[in-house]
């Protein structure tokens, strides 16, 4: 197979507290419909400096934790 190359580019980041805050937030505001459009997204995406598909997946995975602990 070769050599694996683990560069700093290459490597997984955490969201930051400044990331999720502001993605949190507009979870809160929009608890009724916590579906962000395409353009929300994009909007969310250049705030946190993610990408659409790290947005995409963080909303996915925010509205599987809600519902998660509103069924407990």
């Amino acid at each position: 197979y070769g050599p694996v190359d683990f560069t700093a580019s290459a490597r997984r980041k955490n969201a930051t507290r400044e990331t999720t805050s502001t993605l949190k937030t507009w979870l809160y505001e929009h608890r009724k419909n916590p579906y962000p459009t395409k353009g929300e997204k994009i909007m969310l995406a250049i705030i946190t400096k993610m990408t659409l598909t790290q947005v995409s997946t963080w909303f996915a995975n925010a509205r599987r934790r809600l519902k998660k602990e509103n069924k407990m």
